[in-house]
């Protein structure tokens, strides 16, 4: 008699198209929910800025002139308690936090005269309710459906051949702090999605034709109002990536010379919300407010330009997370660093006439930045400039490296695919635990176990330690998903413009 039966097959029931988002969302709202309200940087000042993001709206904000708002005290008091005191738990905000909307106070901590732009707080506002903790979380979690959703997106618009760069490109930059800061109500958040998604938005909109060039030019657009929307410098960011890619696909072609009405639109989009924010004038005028230590300049100058790799380091777990004090034990750093300098430097061995010229563009930017900033605010590295500032210039900067002919693909061994993995889930399990621990208790509890003793959590069904285990596994398994192969290159065909068609066989 013959045996009938199938073999069983995940793949059956769970594609891997689906469950590659479904375990980035799962992570990313882990991570959402391993840290406390206020617990990003300047999130006292953030948190205003959004529940008045609408102006004055009764319960919620009231605008008293351009330089201050009554706000619920929450917001900016409490909120913040632990704030630079790692032993401090999060359970100094007390009982009740974020339920008496009805105390208020009167603060010029919030974005009243127009520092930052103003898309971010608009729509944030939108989920703001009664209960802070609730709003904070949806935000959270909205944010983290965003940045999946867009990258998905442009996953299968982009060209077959273009794909394994954005994976690979988001896989070694997030870690630590793309993870931490995605999933918050922090701006930078929004500023990461567009330094990975403006460069090769644009890059696919010139190499295909047809439905998928019109989803592209769209998806460059909203990659452009998402960062500049959100901070005046992602908004530069965003013209820089528009820069790198028609360094790297420019041909002399009248069709070419039509395609440059994109770009354009995006460099005014740029323009318009860097002027639009205060936050500009920081180029030129520093960070620092007057009456900072008076340096000399020529020294000055040499030390950051020395050290301002140091901020680069810093977005792997180099420096804390949060108010820069949940510090991260070295493994962190040294797993996530190691293997973002070794992929980065493999990727540059590719054969691309003018990416050369491309990659030296974003690394001067890269360097020079920061430094530019550091010397007008009279400050050294470690002060003022902080490495989520640059975390998006570092995703672009990776992804342009990585950039390939097409025909060139990945081809790692499957040693090198086991270390990947291996160190990015090591470095990534280990900070949300850290993460976690930071609030939770203090960091002058140890421990494995985060319920033990446990002072601060959310009042949710889901323990600290299932939260850990839970954020920990999916991102082990999205990664081992993603570096299996199947997503990388499956997909659709893609139609590649034929003056393109020099820098590899087109796509039909």
């Amino acid at each position: 008699m013959t045996d009938t039966k199938k073999k069983f097959s995940w793949r059956r029931f769970v594609h891997p198209y689906l469950l590659v988002p479904i375990l980035a969302l799962i992570t990313l709202s882990a991570w959402g929910f391993s840290s406390p309200v206020g617990s990003a940087p300047d999130d006292d000042f953030h948190l205003a800025s959004i529940w008045c993001g609408a102006g004055t709206q009764i319960g919620e904000c009231t605008i008293t002139d351009a330089k201050s708002g009554v706000v619920p005290r929450d917001l900016l008091v409490n909120s913040t308690c632990y704030a630079f005191k790692p032993a401090e738990s999060a359970s100094c905000q007390g009982p009740g936090f974020g339920t008496h909307q009805n105390v208020v106070v009167s603060s010029a901590r919030g974005n009243f005269d127009g520092t930052y732009p103003p898309v971010y707080y608009f729509v944030m506002n939108a989920f703001v309710g009664p209960n802070v903790d609730i709003s904070v979380l949806l935000m959270r979690i909205a944010n983290s459906v965003l940045f999946v959703g867009f990258f998905t997106g442009l996953f299968f618009l982009l060209p077959r051949h273009r794909r394994a760069t954005l994976m690979i490109s988001l896989m070694i930059c997030v870690v630590p702090l793309g993870l931490f800061i995605i999933p918050s109500v922090n701006p930078s958040g929004w500023a990461v999605l567009s330094g990975g998604g403006v460069f090769l938005s644009l890059l696919g909109f010139f190499e295909t034709t047809g439905r998928r060039r019109i989803g592209l030019a769209a998806m460059a657009i909203v990659a452009t109002v998402i960062g500049a929307g959100a901070r005046a410098d992602a908004a530069a960011y965003a013209i820089l990536a528009a820069a790198a890619a028609l360094v790297m696909t420019f041909t002399p072609t009248r069709a070419f010379l039509l395609k440059l009405i994109l770009p354009a639109v995006v460099g005014i989009i740029s323009l318009g919300l860097y002027l639009s924010a205060r936050q500009s004038a920081a180029v030129g005028a520093g960070m620092t407010a007057p009456g900072g230590p008076v340096r000399e300049p020529r020294a000055l100058l040499a030390s950051i330009l020395l050290n301002v790799s140091d901020l680069w380091v810093g977005a792997f777990g180099r420096w804390g997370l949060g108010w820069l004090d949940t510090q991260l034990p070295a493994v962190v750093w040294i797993s996530a660093w190691g293997i973002f300098a070794a992929v980065v430097f493999a990727g540059l061995g590719s054969r691309m006439k003018r990416k050369p010229l491309a990659v030296a563009l974003v690394f001067a930017a890269l360097w020079l930045v920061p430094s530019i900033l550091l010397f007008t605010s009279r400050a050294v590295v470690g002060e003022t400039v902080q490495p989520r500032y640059l975390l998006p210039l570092i995703l672009l900067f990776a992804t342009v490296c990585l950039v390939r002919r097409s025909g060139e693909g990945f081809s790692p061994s499957r040693t090198q695919i086991t270390v990947l993995i291996g160190a990015l889930s090591l470095a990534a399990g280990v900070s949300l635990h850290f993460n976690i621990r930071r609030y939770v208790t203090g960091n002058d509890v140890g421990g494995w176990n985060l319920n033990t003793n446990a002072e601060w959590w959310w009042n949710i069904p889901v323990s600290p330690n299932m939260v850990w285990v839970i954020g920990s596994l999916a991102f082990a398994g999205m990664l081992t998903l993603i570096c299996g192969g199947q997503w990388l290159a499956a997909g659709n065909r893609t139609r590649v413009a034929p003056e393109l068609s020099g820098s590899g066989p087109v796509q039909r």
